[in-house]
């Protein structure tokens, strides 16, 4: 079913306001995954997005109208047109999905269309965006994990400003401080006889391996 479009010509894109990256991090969040359900909602989520944008550089009835109304803009716009139909059949047809494959380059094209309409190439996001856009998933999608570990962290720094000048606190912090040596002592010890053990059984498998030669 196409949806409406209203005429939005009067209206320009804000990129600032149009978070790109951010709604496209949850849909290759989706494409990793192996489930076929996953792989269909890949799909559906680039339509989505891909028709936010068209709503506000282009006009018509439906969505191909609107498409037709601005088809200058796009570099591939024989493959657009495929890939709608590939999201018609998901919302359409019972019981239809699509492949991992079909699923990357259906949303792949989705994602050149969105770029040609706002006029700019794709910039593979730094370790620092990745990250942010890693938090803001986060929160968005576990809100109340997120506000629980922030209460127990100040809750926490509360009662050590409290307690810090105090007997019960001066206790409790000497016994987090040697729980936390003791922790680390015993993880490095381990560490340290794992690393024998693999130094054991690789010069065991290197001498063995030059015997049979």
């Amino acid at each position: 079913m196409e949806d409406i479009l209203e005429p939005n010509q009067n209206q320009e894109i804000e990129q600032e306001e149009i978070v790109i990256e951010k709604e496209w991090d949850r849909i290759e969040k989706l494409l990793v995954q192996k489930n076929r359900a996953a792989l269909n909602m890949a799909v559906v989520e680039a339509d989505k997005l891909f028709r936010e944008v068209l709503g506000i550089i282009s006009f018509g009835d439906t969505v191909n109208e609107a498409i037709q109304n601005s088809s200058n803009l796009f570099s591939n716009l024989k493959g657009l047109l495929e890939v709608r139909k590939v999201y018609e059949d998901i919302v359409e047809v019972p019981g239809f999905f699509v492949d991992q494959k079909i699923a990357k380059d259906t949303t792949a094209i989705y994602l050149k269309a969105i770029l040609d309409m706002m006029g700019k190439d794709y910039q593979p996001k730094g370790a620092f965006h990745a990250i942010c856009n890693e938090l803001a998933y986060f929160s968005e999608s576990r809100p109340y994990l997120l506000r629980t570990i922030f209460l127990g962290v100040l809750i926490f720094l509360v009662g050590v400003w409290f307690l810090a000048d105090t007997a019960p606190g001066q206790l409790i912090v000497s016994a987090a401080v040697g729980l936390t040596h003791f922790v680390l002592n015993w993880v490095w010890s381990l560490v340290i006889i794992l690393a024998i053990i693999f130094a054991i059984v690789l010069f065991s498998w290197l001498f063995f391996e030059r015997r049979k030669r």
